[in-house]
C-alpha cells in the first residue's frame, strides 16, 4: 500500500520537473545577450565564476585554481567563445543560451552538446 501512496508524489514531482524546464528562453540576439548576461557573473554548481565582458573577454574565477581565459563574439544566433585552459586552447565552440530568471543554461556545440546550470548574479 505504500508504494501506491507514492505513485501521485513521483508523478507531481516529474510534472514540476518538466514544468521548471519549459520556462527556459533561449536568447536569440546580440541585444538581448547583451543585456541580459554582459557584464553579469555566471556561477556553476561548483562555484565557478564566468563573466563574459563587454569588450569581447572572458573573465574566469575557477575553483580547481586552473587559468582560464578567453574571447567571445554573438554569430548569428550564437554565442561563440575562443579558450585557453591553463595554457592549453580549447578551440572555438558555439553556445546556445537559455535564460529562467536567474537561472542560466548553457548548451555547448551549437544546443547539441552538454549543459550547464548558472545562477545569474
Amino acid at each position: 500500500m505504500t508504494g501506491l501512496k507514492l505513485v501521485p508524489i513521483v508523478a507531481a514531482a516529474l510534472i514540476v520537473a518538466g514544468t521548471a524546464q519549459a520556462d527556459f528562453k533561449r536568447v536569440k540576439t546580440a541585444d538581448q545577450f547583451n543585456k541580459e548576461l554582459v557584464g553579469k557573473k555566471l556561477v556553476d554548481d561548483q562555484g565557478n565564476v564566468f563573466i563574459a565582458n563587454a569588450d569581447g573577454t572572458i573573465s574566469a574565477k575557477l575553483t580547481n585554481g586552473k587559468k582560464f581565459s578567453g574571447n567571445w563574439v554573438w554569430n548569428k544566433k550564437f554565442w561563440c567563445r575562443n579558450g585557453v585552459l591553463d595554457g592549453k586552447a580549447l578551440g572555438t565552440d558555439c553556445q546556445v543560451f537559455e535564460v529562467d530568471g536567474t537561472t542560466v543554461k548553457m548548451t555547448r556545440e551549437k544546443g547539441k552538446g552538454s549543459s550547464t546550470i548558472y545562477t545569474l548574479q
